[in-house]
């Protein structure tokens, strides 16, 4: 929830900040032509944020799932890398280093789903109802399992 709400304070806030800048400058507040400017471009802050759809539910479900995924997957290599460095013969110590490979490919594909999920949500966040998005997230950290990362990996319903 802090990071859907840290964004969008965010962007609000560096909205607010450009908007009262042009405003302290005296030139701007007398031309009423740039104050209808700087007006529209603040109605996107009050705006009504609309719910999400169910594919941007799933996204943002998607997005802890994967997360938690790499997380795991993070622990695996680190100890994979510490077993590789205390095996006891060549033959083991081979071993441990290629399960390290395959789990550090898995993290790379892992990072490039996750890509995809933020490239596709970063657009549309703001638009979003926060909170509704905050429980996809919960939920998505509830359900972090091997099953659930298997559904997110290949998400279809992006259109990238």
């Amino acid at each position: 929830m802090h990071g859907v709400a840290a964004y969008l304070l965010g962007i609000s806030l560096l909205r607010w900040r450009s908007v009262a800048a042009a405003l302290r400058f005296r030139h701007c507040a007398r031309h009423p032509l740039l104050l209808g400017v700087l007006a529209a471009l603040t109605t996107g802050v009050a705006a009504q944020p609309h719910a999400p759809s169910k594919e941007e539910l799933r996204s943002m479900y998607c997005v802890e799932v994967i997360r938690a995924e790499i997380d795991l997957q993070q622990h695996m290599i680190s100890a994979s890398v510490d077993a590789a460095g205390r095996a006891t013969t060549p033959e083991l110590r081979q071993q441990w280093i290629d399960t390290s490979a395959e789990l550090i490919e898995g993290l790379a594909r892992l990072e490039g789903v996750l890509y995809r999920f933020q490239a596709h949500m970063l657009p549309r966040i703001q638009e979003l109802d926060s909170f509704a998005l905050a429980e996809a997230i919960r939920q998505g950290d509830t359900d972090s399992t091997v099953d659930r990362a298997g559904e997110c990996e290949n998400p279809t319903w992006l259109s990238l």
